[in-house]
This record gives structure tokens, sequence and C-alpha cells, in this order.
């Protein structure tokens, strides 16, 4: 048991060293969160799933291996599930700590690497594919499904062109109408609309309609919407928080969305211009 555990040990710090390494070269400033973050990871979820490991092949014979591999694979999938895009990352963990633990029993049973060549093709294959399919997956599947999501649609009126405002927290604001799981705001032509919702949080999944006169909408592609950001006034007697992007017809693009609004986009109302001409300041006494 003790040589067991020894074994173990030496896998958790194998794979903290060689995702470190890894990061070395890349990123050298997160090598030393990432050997932290490697080891805790390693030591608290990658040893039980080791020795469970373990205990289900004990007794298969020559199919332990690539039962193995689909148990370091399958565990090694499941963390993407808190982890999101990063999971692909647990992958790899998973497939240095199998690799590591196979290596040193190979050399513990005086083997060392020598095995039947149509076994040593099988054990390969099984491997690559079962590995290729968990980061497959996570990467296939980059959000967390414990992940939040803003959620919000916005109608705008058509042909509008430059920044939009929300503003959240307004006590006396009509509630969104729903439309399946997103929020719909109806944005005025001054290019704001009211909430009485607190900020949305999480990964933006919003969309952005044109509406005209007779209620026809036109789906915005998201090249022509930049994410602006958010902010806020706060005083003695009130308290309010806005998000806001641009939206264009003329310069749609990626670099409008990636690069920063051109200094001719149009600028909305200000949030204190908002507060003034809806009155919130005085509905906060």
């Amino acid at each position: 048991m003790q040589e067991i555990i020894s074994r173990k040990i030496k896998s958790v710090l194998v794979v903290s060293a060689i995702l470190s390494g890894f990061f070395l070269l890349l990123e050298p400033w997160m090598v030393i969160p990432v050997l932290i973050y490697a080891f805790i990871g390693c030591a608290v979820y990658g040893l039980p799933v080791s020795f469970l490991s373990d205990f289900v092949t004990k007794k298969i014979g020559k199919y332990r291996f690539v039962v193995a591999s689909l148990i370091y694979s399958v565990f090694g999938f499941l963390p993407f599930l808190l982890l999101g895009e990063l999971g692909v990352y647990a992958v790899v963990c998973s497939l240095l700590f199998f690799l590591s633990e196979e290596w040193q029993r190979a050399r513990g049973n005086g083997r060392g690497l020598k095995t039947a060549n149509r076994m040593i093709f099988m054990n390969a294959l099984s491997t690559t594919l079962l590995f290729s399919l968990a980061a497959w997956g996570s990467m296939l599947t980059p959000n967390s499904l414990f992940e939040e999501h803003t959620n919000e649609l916005y109608l705008i009126p058509k042909g509008y062109e430059g920044e939009v405002r929300v503003v959240y927290d307004v006590e006396d604001a009509p509630r969104p109408e729903k439309s399946e799981d997103f929020d719909v705001y109806r944005v005025n032509d001054k290019g704001y609309t009211l909430s009485p919702l607190p900020e949305s949080e999480g990964v933006i999944h919003n969309q952005y309609y044109y509406m005209d006169a007779e209620g026809n909408k036109e789906k915005i592609d998201d090249s022509c919407i930049n994410h602006g950001g958010t902010d806020g006034v706060e005083t003695d007697d009130y308290e309010y928080f806005t998000s806001y992007f641009f939206v264009t017809q003329t310069q749609c693009g990626d670099t409008f969305g990636e690069n920063g609004v051109p200094p001719d986009m149009p600028r909305g109302i200000s949030l204190d211009q908002i507060i003034d001409e809806e009155g919130l300041n005085k509905l906060a006494y």
C-alpha cells in the first residue's frame, strides 16, 4: 500500500511540474498559480479517480489499460461543468496523470515499456481516441453549466446608430417582457431604456434587433455591436447603475466589435441626463 501511495504522490508532482513548465514557456507570470492549482486539483480530484480506476480495473486482465484510460478520460472531461472552457486543462492533467501511473506501474512490474506490438497499438489507439474525445468535448462546450448569462434582448428603433443604455434598479420602471429565457427591452429614440431589475451579470448572451414602427424586427449581426461596459452614479439620495453598448449600420465588422468604438460614433445621453429627464432623482426622495 505504501508503494501505491508513493506512486500516486509522484504522479501528482509530475503532472503539476509538467503543466507549470508548459506555462513557463508561454506565460511565465502564471507559473506559480498554475503549479498551485494543478497540485490541488490532482491531489483533491486526481487521486480519488486514480484509486477508483485501480479498484475497478483490478481483475479485468488484458483490457485493464483500455478501461483505465476510459475512466481517466471521462473524469477528465467532467470538470468542464465547473471550469467551462478551462476544462481542457483538466483533460490534459488527467492524461498526464494516467500516463505517469502506467509508466510507474510498468517499471514496477519490471516490464518497462516492452509489451506485445498489438497490445501497444491497441493501448495507444484507445488512449489517443478517448482523451481526444474528452478534450474535444470540453472545447466544444465552452460555457460551464453553472455559468450565468445576461440573456437580454434589445429592440432598437430601426435606423438608430450609436450608444444604447439600460438603467437598472429603477423602481417604477415597467418589468421587461419575456421571450423564452430573454428579458425584452424596448429602447427609445434617445437610445436608452429603464429596468426595475438589478444589473445582469455573467457571460454576455444578448440578442439585438432593429424594429420599425409597424413592429417588424430585423436581427442585428454581432459584428455590428460593440459591448461597451458599465458605469453608475451614487449620491446621498439615490444610486443607479447602467450598462451600455454601441450599435452601427455603417461600420460593421470585427474591428468595430473588438478594437473600440470609432471617434465619430454618436454618443447617447449620459446617465446623469437620463436621471434628470426621467425624474429619477425625485423618485429617490
